[in-house]
């Protein structure tokens, strides 16, 4: 069972609906690349955060928790607490640890850092906030790019922002044995590359710079050009894709979420929650 199958068959069980948590789920098109949960999934348990931008738009930490934090609000108001599921992790990190206010983004500050490469972004945030540096994921250019503008922005250093979590929000990390996960992530790619994927891409309008980051853009953009053959293609996003699992698993891990077996059952992971809330309202 896939991570958005169970995530269904949970929010069932806990007569819920799920807000989602993926960077690039949140934007409009690219149901396969982005691996969006089915129609049929969506039709049995209302969906939040899915397909609701435009591709040319920028989403950003910080406006993706502006938006969850609405919906969670709203939800909560009626007496539902959501399910939140996605791999994320910055934008789960922006809900479990708001940043305070920031001033309003600046586009031009935003275009020029895109084009810096991320060794001097990196040489720049150890040097203006090494606590930052020494926890950030330095191969993420999204959360390295974020951090500088924060600095430049405001002149503070990006760690000092950040809020210390208040409670300890219930959460569960699906693990897979490594084999596994790698061969599901190879079968993957070559069915999203046979069923759409291509043509997805082949006919996006201009992206934003969050966006363009989609695992599988570049790649295909080079198969376009003809400037690689589908089976490097694949090749290339099936590597990107089990380095970006490995970094979301070490990021998960240091949130203290409870690792659970992804064919585990999803009695068990319902159970799980409806403990967690039992004790939030003792």
């Amino acid at each position: 069972m896939g991570k958005s199958e169970l995530a269904v068959e949970v929010a069932k069980r806990l007569e819920t609906e799920i807000v989602g948590a993926d960077a690039f789920q949140i934007y409009q098109g690219f149901d396969i690349l982005s691996s969006k949960p089915s129609a049929a999934l969506r039709s049995r348990v209302k969906h939040h955060l899915i397909d609701i931008l435009p591709p040319t738009e920028t989403c950003d930490a910080a406006r993706y928790a502006a938006l969850a934090a609405k919906i969670i609000e709203n939800l909560n108001c009626q007496g539902v607490t959501p399910l939140v599921v996605g791999g994320s992790g910055f934008y789960i990190d922006s809900l479990l640890r708001p940043l305070s206010t920031l001033p309003p983004v600046d586009s031009d500050l935003r275009t020029r850092l895109a084009s810096e490469p991320l060794e001097s972004l990196l040489m720049e945030l150890q040097n203006t906030d090494p606590v930052a540096y020494a926890t950030i994921d330095r191969r993420n250019r999204r959360r390295v790019q974020r951090a500088i503008e924060v600095i430049r922005t405001t002149g503070r250093r990006f760690s000092a922002l950040q809020r210390e979590l208040k409670s300890q929000v219930p959460g569960l990390l699906l693990n897979r044995e490594r084999s596994d996960l790698h061969a599901r992530i190879n079968e993957r790619v070559r069915w999203m590359l046979a069923h759409g994927a291509i043509q997805e891409v082949a006919c996006a309008p201009d992206l934003s710079p969050t966006a363009s980051q989609m695992i599988g853009i570049s790649q295909i953009q080079q198969l376009l050009r003809k400037e690689i053959s589908e089976e490097e293609c694949a090749q290339l996003i099936q590597t990107a894709t089990r380095q970006y699992a490995k970094r979301q698993t070490t990021w998960f891990k240091r949130t203290g979420f409870i690792p659970f077996n992804a064919e585990g059952s999803a009695d068990d992971a319902a159970d799980f929650f409806k403990k967690q809330l039992r004790r939030f309202n003792q």
